[in-house]
């Protein structure tokens, strides 16, 4: 089972949807995942009652709205077909290359979750995508152009390819990326958001002090020092001083183990207690996992909120609490993003802020 007991984001059910909506994006999914060509036939209506577990009626009335879409064209012996018009308007194929950085693997654990959301909506979108890893420390070459008809590209990868190109042969998606003009689109987490609910979250417990803890350093990463604002500024907004926070550097490494030594050392000089926002998924987990190691009471003693792009406070003891980026609404975004683009869209220089997720589980 798993450990998330509540995520505070209102289910996306329309009053609206009915029987005939339903089967018609039961069909179109149909249509998309089997790649149908133009001209083909698609099963009898008694096979896609079947298939779908849905009524007959449901799938006559779906068929003929289907048609008045254009998606479909209905032959002499009332059998349908893909239309023409249909393959050329939604079913082109689209070649899309995603950049992220790595070597051997996808670097940042929080993109291979979004990689994975990508492949999933691309492929129910019948968009063929190609995963690339740029090598760190390594500027992207004019091969990344080739073989494709646009570009998706992550934060860490971002600052190299902009110095790297000055102009763009194709349209460009920044993943979280910098907020460059260069791009169609940027698709970003509000990580100022992300910071706020947290703050927002201590303060419905009554919480009179916060600590804020970051990686040594990457309070100049925009990302981190957005969340370190966002916590600030609902801090003061509800009524607490500045003197009531404290702002905690701890070194970073590559390694969990010396990242979790570190933090030892840093609980040494300054015995754990109150509460706690850690903006760095690992830095938190590791957090948790030493304070259960010198036997401090979480929750307690300590409550703790995280900022997880891996899903790691999954697995903790007690499991974090934490902001986590919703990759799979960036993924959608992206997505819709690549389908306008490809259908003329002009528009250039978007940026667009997807809200994080408050997951509330057990450390605080």
């Amino acid at each position: 089972m798993s450990a998330i007991t509540n995520i505070e984001r209102p289910l996306a059910i329309s009053p609206e949807t009915n029987r005939r909506d339903a089967a018609g994006d039961q069909i179109k999914h149909y249509i998309r995942s089997h790649r149908l060509s133009p001209g083909e036939r698609l099963p009898t209506v008694r096979k896609m009652s079947e298939h779908f577990g849905i009524t007959r009626d449901a799938v006559w009335r779906a068929l003929r709205q289907l048609q008045k879409e254009e998606w479909l064209e209905v032959l002499p012996n009332k059998r349908y077909t893909v239309s023409d018009k249909l393959y050329t308007r939604i079913l082109r194929s689209i070649r899309v290359k995603a950049v992220f950085s790595g070597e051997g693997y996808i670097y940042f654990s929080g993109f291979r979750r979004l990689a994975d959301a990508l492949s999933r909506e691309c492929r129910y979108h019948n968009i063929d995508l190609h995963i690339q890893l740029l090598p760190l420390r390594t500027d992207p070459d004019p091969t990344v152009w080739e073989g494709c008809d646009l570009l998706m590209m992550d934060s860490d990868s971002s600052g190299a390819f902009l110095r790297t190109f000055k102009e763009f042969p194709l349209p460009v998606i920044g993943l979280d990326a910098n907020y460059s003009t260069l791009y169609h689109a940027n698709v970003v987490t509000d990580h100022h958001l992300g910071g706020r609910i947290a703050a927002e979250a201590m303060l419905k417990r009554g919480t009179q002090s916060a600590v804020v803890v970051y990686h040594t350093g990457s309070e100049n990463n925009p990302r981190v020092s957005a969340r370190i604002d966002g916590f600030r500024q609902t801090w003061l907004e509800g009524g607490r001083s500045l003197s009531s926070i404290q702002l905690e550097p701890i070194g970073w490494s590559r390694s969990s183990f010396e990242i979790a030594l570190n933090v030892q050392a840093y609980l040494e000089r300054h015995p754990a207690r109150g509460n706690y926002f850690v903006t760095d998924g690992r830095l938190a987990t590791n957090f948790i996992e030493v304070l259960a190691y010198k036997r401090v009471a979480v929750p307690g003693t300590v409550g703790l909120i995280g900022y997880d792009g891996a899903q790691r406070g999954e697995l903790t003891d007690p499991p974090m609490t934490t902001i986590q980026q919703d990759m799979d609404r960036i993924a959608v975004s992206a997505v819709k993003w690549i389908r306008d683009i490809s259908s003329g869209h002009e528009e250039r220089g978007v940026l667009e802020r997807i809200s994080p997720l408050m997951v509330t589980r057990g450390s605080f």
